[in-house]
């Protein structure tokens, strides 16, 4: 019996989403966001978030990526480099859906309805190996997070 609560509760937790290994307020009200993967595989680091709005009313979650202002990017303080987001050779970002988000940039843009969450993911130019950890920083996050690891695969 225990061994199947167990199981029914690993099953919840991967129907939900990864659990997450860095989390931090947005600047909008009632939303959240939780880093669930940095991964490097070979010269690529990808991350996955997903954004909870925890509010009654619907939200915009928005990351500027690309062009006038990208203030979602990630930090190798080890070396001070800062990486933005892959573009494909037309210029679309290497990230969920490509979008006008504001003051001419473009990035994710989505409605976050009340009580719900969504998933994103975006690629980066991978640091060095011996880089073990990166600081993110997300457009309209509350604070940078900082050291969160990365897997190799």
């Amino acid at each position: 019996m225990r061994s199947s609560l167990v199981l029914l509760a690993a099953l919840a937790a991967t129907a939900a989403g990864a659990a997450p290994i860095a989390t931090v307020s947005m600047n909008v009200d009632g939303l959240e966001l939780d880093v669930t993967a940095v991964e490097r595989r070979n010269n690529v680091l990808t991350i996955k978030w997903t954004v909870r709005n925890t509010s009654d009313a619907r939200q915009t979650a928005e990351f500027a990526l690309v062009q006038n202002n990208p203030t979602t990017y990630v930090v190798d303080e080890e070396s001070g480099t800062k990486y933005f987001v892959l573009t494909d050779k037309e210029g679309k970002v290497l990230a969920t859906e490509h979008t006008f988000v504001k003051g001419g940039s473009f990035g994710i843009g989505e409605y976050v309805e009340p009580g719900k969450a969504m998933r994103f993911w975006m690629k980066f130019p991978a640091p060095p190996p011996a880089v073990k950890s990166v600081n993110i920083l997300f457009t309209d996050a509350s604070e940078p997070l900082e050291a969160v690891p990365i897997t190799d695969k």
